[in-house]
């Protein structure tokens, strides 16, 4: 019997062959990464579990591998409280006593920048702390997100401890995508096909000529929401579009990776990108999926069946909008939204929030204009970290408040208010919505 991918990379990392359901007492990792939420915890955590051991062998504290080991300040910066500002310089004092690599407050989200700089390659096993550590999986990494101590002990020893290694769900992507439908329409066509629960602790791998024909913005995106259907994280082989990525901006050496052709999976659900259109999630679940045609049979059942999970909804109007976030913010999620909103205004009434996904995605956009189209919209164009996404800054939500985000989390409360409405679509549709000032359909702009 073959190996998929996951089988593989653990195999190789425990130097020997191992199959889904095995469980690895220690399973070395390749790259770790911190952010401003988690990262200022687990240094003190660190220091108070690992000095002493570490001065009874007559050494001073160290990190597994400092190369390796990277902190990203992307949460809530610009720092708006003493605590937030005082984590971030703990941060970069550890980062300067250790040799590991701080990244400045604007360089940007940390699942976009470690892979824009070159830092992930296929074969790596990426822990970072958060749950969208997944994104990685497009260059054909395993990627998990932990929490702080799990990431603390990683940190001193370089292992992830009783890993259990997981099955996959392969995902067959056949078709092409129709005009005006994007890479956050399929994802969330599969969350929605799946449930919320529909893959839980297992490896979503998406394959196939439909995944072959996405560039890599598209594939980090659909990698980015597999843990919206409870996967340990996503997953896809390497091919010539990451190797173009790679060619010139790798830090590491580069290396083919993909499943066997009779390696055992799971499922295997099968998905035509043909028969997709605009999709929007509806609160307070990303499951709560809806083509948008049937946008107001979605909104009737809402007010006829709700839940805890899938509240009512008085109608489509929408009072914020966000084009941000690791899921879509990178160049050409900018590129679609702008291409929508040139030549048009902002609605009076929604309050648009456009937050580039990196310093380099900033400069690019500005350089070309892009941001210029937003602004000139009446847009509020914003410094790169993950903004309003988990309702810390820069676009809290009040209650009422009804906002269609490109990001990859509607609960209740998740961006504000627990009185508010989080709807999910792709950029263009995030766009074409604030323009309208109620949710449309993308496709008439283009």
């Amino acid at each position: 019997m073959g190996q998929t991918m996951v089988e593989k990379i653990v195999s190789r990392q425990v130097g020997r062959k191992v199959s889904a359901g095995e469980k690895i007492e220690r399973l070395p990792i390749t790259k770790l990464f911190f952010n401003d939420v988690i990262g200022p915890p687990a240094i003190e955590g660190f220091r108070a579990n690992f000095t002493e051991v570490f001065e009874r062998y007559g050494t001073t504290p160290r990190v597994f591998d400092p190369k390796r080991l990277y902190f990203l300040p992307d949460h809530s910066v610009p720092a708006f409280t003493i605590q937030i500002a005082e984590g971030v310089k703990l941060m970069k004092e550890f980062a300067a006593e250790t040799g590991a690599k701080m990244y400045k407050e604007g360089d940007g989200i940390e699942h976009v920048v470690l892979i824009e700089d070159g830092q992930i390659v296929p074969w790596d096993i990426v822990l970072g702390t958060d749950s969208h550590t997944d994104t990685n999986g497009a260059l054909g990494a395993l990627a998990f997100g932990v929490g702080t101590t799990d990431s603390l002990y990683a940190m001193a020893t370089g292992h992830l401890y009783d890993f259990m290694v997981p099955e996959s769900v392969k995902f067959e992507l056949t078709g092409t995508l129709p005009k005006g439908v994007f890479s956050k329409d399929i994802i969330l066509h599969i969350i929605g096909v799946m449930g919320a629960g529909g893959c839980s602790k297992r490896v979503a791998e998406f394959t196939g000529p439909g995944v072959r024909s996405l560039p890599m913005d598209a594939r980090t995106t659909v990698c980015n929401m597999a843990v919206e259907m409870s996967a340990r994280t996503g997953i896809m082989a390497y091919d010539d579009v990451v190797a173009d990525f790679l060619q010139g901006r790798a830090q590491w050496p580069v290396e083919p990776i993909d499943s066997d052709p009779d390696a055992d999976y799971a499922q295997v659900v099968k998905i035509d990108l043909s028969s997709l259109e605009p999709t929007v999630a509806f609160p307070h679940k990303p499951a709560n999926t809806t083509p948008i045609s049937r946008l107001q049979e979605m909104i009737a059942r809402s007010q006829r069946e709700p839940t805890p999970d899938f509240c009512t909804v008085d109608d489509d109007t929408i009072t914020d909008a966000f084009l941000g976030s690791c899921t879509n913010a990178r160049y050409e999620d900018l590129v679609a939204g702008a291409a929508i909103m040139r030549g048009h205004q902002v609605h009076p009434d929604v309050n648009l929030i456009v937050i580039p996904a990196s310093r380099k995605v900033y400069q690019r956009a500005m350089a070309e204009g892009l941001l210029q189209v937003f602004i000139d919209a009446g847009a509020n164009v914003e410094s790169s970290n993950c903004g309003p996404c988990f309702g810390s800054h820069m676009g809290v939500m009040s209650s009422k408040a009804k906002m269609i985000s490109s990001s990859n989390r509607n609960y209740k409360g998740r961006m504000g208010s627990p009185d508010a409405r989080i709807f999910l679509a792709s950029p263009a549709t995030v766009i074409a919505s604030a323009i309208e000032g109620r949710i449309t359909d993308p496709r008439k702009y283009l």
